[in-house]
């Protein structure tokens, strides 16, 4: 029986979550969809798979139609109760989240590259300027007008002249008429 600091090695291991999540929505997932949905290697894939088998979360299963034993995994009853609590916590629905994200990402992918083969002129044309530069060639960052203060007695000074902070210039010149 696996303790409980096992299960919670396991979880923290990257792609356990995605296969509990992918295993508790469905009666069963072929290893080929896991490793398509699932954003590790299938090296790391077996050896998730392996180690959730031994922590008793997974076991392998058998669609009524194949017959071979190792073609789907299948979530034990231990594995559908880590799931309840990932539901509870909205992991579930957090990691499925990302994994379709990751999807979306992987399938436009090929898209955005096709653009930037087609516009590889236009995009060689434009200037390599500093984004930190307005179109003169002027930085945006050092404007130099940022008015000096003296962090221990938080004052401003700023043109000779120096202002308590709460306070209204003019009070102050009051005060010290009287």
């Amino acid at each position: 029986m696996p303790d409980s600091e096992s299960i919670s090695d396991f979880l923290q291991k990257r792609g356990a979550l995605g296969i509990l999540t992918l295993l508790s929505t469905a009666d069963g997932r072929r290893f080929k969809h896991l490793n398509e949905y699932l954003t590790i290697s299938s090296s790391t894939l077996t050896l998730r798979l392996t180690e959730a088998r031994g922590l008793g979360l997974v076991v392998p299963g058998m669609e009524t139609d194949e017959t071979s034993v190792n073609n789907e995994y299948r979530i034990t009853t231990r594995g559908k109760r880590v799931a309840r609590q990932m539901e509870s916590q909205g992991l579930i629905h957090a990691v499925q989240t990302i994994l379709d994200y990751q999807q979306d990402v992987e399938s436009e992918l090929p898209d955005l590259l096709d653009w930037v083969e087609d516009h590889k002129d236009e995009l060689a044309r434009l200037d390599d300027r500093t984004p930190y530069q307005d179109p003169f060639g002027e930085s945006v960052v050092d404007t130099g007008d940022e008015p000096e203060y003296d962090d221990e007695f938080m004052i401003e000074e700023d043109f000779g002249r120096v202002e308590q902070w709460g306070t209204e210039p003019d009070e102050e010149e009051n005060d010290a008429d009287e």
